[in-house]
């Protein structure tokens, strides 16, 4: 107890400054970057922005009946690259055939489209069921 008598107030201030500081450039160092690289050669690399590869798989998604909106997020973990997509359902979508229906499409699109080979797992999760459009 004597080692805190004798430290004062402005000390422990800074040191708690000095530590949300350091805590805050940790941060900033390991954040995920903007771009993803996905060709790489002599001549130059090939970029995509992740809010463009989110967009492309979330229209993907949204052009299947059945669902009424899509998040994707995409990390990469090594060399592969792992897909989280969020789903918003109606009630008579057939999740089996959804599920399966955009493991390929996503695949393809990774693979002719972007020309990535080391795809992970795709994950796919419902979040929530949207009512069925009642027209007249």
């Amino acid at each position: 107890m004597a080692l805190f008598d004798s430290i004062s107030v402005t000390t422990i201030q800074f040191l708690v400054l000095w530590g949300l500081l350091g805590l805050l450039v940790v941060l900033i160092v390991l954040r995920a970057p903007t771009t993803m690289v996905l060709a790489r050669d002599s001549k130059g690399r090939l970029e995509i922005s992740r809010s463009a590869l989110h967009r492309v798989l979330e229209s993907c998604c949204e052009q299947v009946r059945g669902i009424a909106s899509a998040r994707a997020y995409v990390t990469r973990k090594g060399k592969t690259y792992h897909t989280e997509l969020r789903l918003k359902i109606r009630p008579d979508a057939k999740l089996d055939a959804i599920q399966g229906y955009l493991t390929q499409e996503i695949t393809e699109i990774y693979h002719q489209n972007l020309g990535l080979k080391d795809i992970g797992e795709i994950e796919i999760k419902v979040v929530g069921v949207v009512p069925s459009d009642q027209t007249f």
